[in-house]
């Protein structure tokens, strides 16, 4: 029995490196020793390479569309802020502080950035990247799972000197599926953990410009108040005094200017993150992460043990709950009518009932 799971385990071999979570399942088969050769025989089933090509496809598909999406969305977003920030600062009077021409350069400027954000817009509302993003990562990762439950479910006989094709199956399950998906989401996770670090970075730039421009307002109301002759105690004259320098004669551009600005940092912010799902998919990548060690701690080591009894129900019952977690994301993207069997046509055929 420990020889039996102990050489599956070799044959299949060890499990993808933590920066690996890209599944190529068409070289799988490749890759088997001899004393793997059910498994290998398995593998190079028409139907079950059909599979394998289906993922390629959708994945090869989703991975286009996403860069395409976050590349224009990240471009649009970048050029929008980049008009408003703009903008904002010509409302201070910086063509007398550097010269007229600024102005001119700061508007050629702005109106490119303004051109770039809508075409980058308009990409996004023609092509629909993010729809075909999601749409095909669904179908892949209906093959992904499709791929391993067929493999699963596949039945094929040992001849002598390989080893029995259930302990194969699982350790095949095990390398390509869990492990990759715990990387996958443990990575992912982390990723946009660091992103949503980042984008509170924006938001934190975006209150101190805020800050600053409550201390203007501050300034012009001490301003006020010691215009108005009201007597004053020393020590506030004295902080009136202080504060002169903060209320200069373009003081009401200067906060309609650091309000414009605050507002577009605190936009581009919320954008990206919404954009990337940072904050939804760092928490729901890293628990899910969690949950497959977890499922993997617990439950591996059983399902090596009945696998090698030949219990195939009970290793099943392992797999059915690993899918369970990895599936349930992209359900919602496929269209049954795309991934259903073809109806019978004899069916179709069939007179009605009466």
């Amino acid at each position: 029995m420990i020889d039996t799971t102990q050489g599956a385990i070799s044959a299949i071999g060890p499990d993808e490196p933590a920066h690996d979570w890209q599944l190529r399942p068409r070289e799988h088969a490749a890759r088997l020793p001899r004393e793997a050769a059910a498994l290998k025989r398995v593998l190079e089933r028409d139907d079950i390479q059909d599979i394998m090509q289906r993922f390629a496809e959708g994945d090869a598909v989703a991975v286009a569309a996403q860069k395409s999406y976050k590349s224009a969305g990240h471009w649009g977003l970048r050029f929008a802020t980049l008009a408003a920030l703009i903008g904002a600062l010509f409302l201070l009077p910086l063509d007398v502080w550097l010269g007229e021409g600024v102005r001119v350069v700061a508007l050629v400027l702005q109106y490119a950035a303004l051109a770039g954000a809508v075409i980058a817009s308009q990409y996004l509302i023609w092509r629909r990247p993010f729809d075909t993003w999601m749409k095909a990562r669904g179908k892949a990762e209906i093959s992904r799972i499709t791929l391993f439950d067929t493999v699963m479910a596949a039945e094929e006989s040992a001849a002598s000197g390989e080893l029995p094709l259930l302990p194969l199956k699982l350790e095949y399950f095990r390398r390509y599926q869990l492990s990759v998906q715990k990387n996958y989401y443990a990575g992912q996770g982390a990723k946009h953990a660091k992103a949503a670090g980042a984008t509170r970075g924006w938001q934190v730039m975006s209150i101190v410009v805020t800050l600053a421009a409550f201390l203007i307002i501050a300034a012009g109301l001490l301003n006020g108040v010691a215009a108005s002759g009201v007597p004053l105690h020393p020590m506030l004259q004295q902080v009136i005094d202080a504060v002169q320098v903060l209320r200069p004669p373009w003081s009401d551009r200067a906060l309609l200017a650091a309000g414009i600005i605050s507002s577009a940092l605190y936009s581009f912010a919320a954008s990206r993150s919404l954009m990337n799902l940072d904050e939804r998919n760092a928490s729901r990548y890293l628990t899910n992460a969690e949950n497959l060690a977890y499922l993997s701690d617990v439950g591996l080591e059983q399902a090596r043990l009945v696998a090698a009894e030949g219990r195939s129900e009970d290793v099943y019952r392992f797999v059915s709950e690993i899918e369970g977690l990895v599936s349930s994301e992209h359900k919602e993207w496929v269209l049954l009518r795309e991934i259903a069997p073809k109806p019978d046509v004899r069916l179709s055929r069939a007179t009605p009932p009466r």
